[in-house]
């Protein structure tokens, strides 16, 4: 019963002291996901993997996953979230599905800057600046007074993909 109570303490001091959760920063990177994907149905996620929670500052956090997703039979008009019980996903020879990286950087418990990375989906233009290497690869990033290191590891981005690394390969 005492380590019951001290695993709730500890989850109560997390949540108030800033820290942001690894849930709340997937949930962060696929509704990001579903604004920018071209398929007109949201996609879900299918696996999930942290990479890293990391303080960056006094009051700001990194926060970098790993995930798949599959596109569900709720159309992104609905007015649904893709997380929602009716939200099934569409059968396996129908179904989009992506492989995706995110990096989501957090002050003050405010997400600031949301990377997103997704093999196996395409993007549509929008206002915000979107990077689209080819069929099966996107980049998408939400900018608010980013640091030096973030406009650093864009420009890498666009090195690598006008390289032409992420192609798809000729079978």
């Amino acid at each position: 019963m005492k380590s019951f109570l001290l695993t709730i303490a500890a989850v109560q001091i997390l949540h108030c002291s800033g820290v942001p959760t690894p849930q709340d920063a997937l949930r962060q990177s696929v509704i990001k996901l579903n604004e920018i994907t071209e398929i007109t149905n949201l996609c879900g996620i299918t696996r999930r993997r942290v990479k890293d929670i990391y303080r960056t500052g006094k009051l700001s956090y990194n926060v970098d996953l790993a995930f798949t997703v599959k596109e569900t039979v709720c159309s992104k008009n609905s007015g649904l979230e893709f997380d929602d019980p009716s939200c099934h996903f569409r059968t396996k020879k129908t179904a989009e599905r992506g492989f995706c990286k995110s990096h989501i950087q957090y002050f003050a418990d405010e997400v600031v800057d949301i990377d997103v990375e997704c093999r196996g989906l395409k993007t549509v233009d929008s206002n915000s600046e979107s990077l689209e290497s080819s069929e099966n690869s996107i980049e998408v990033k939400t900018k608010r007074n980013l640091p030096r290191g973030v406009i650093k590891r864009e420009k890498q981005v666009k090195r690598i993909i006008t390289r032409g690394i992420f192609k798809r390969t000729q079978r």
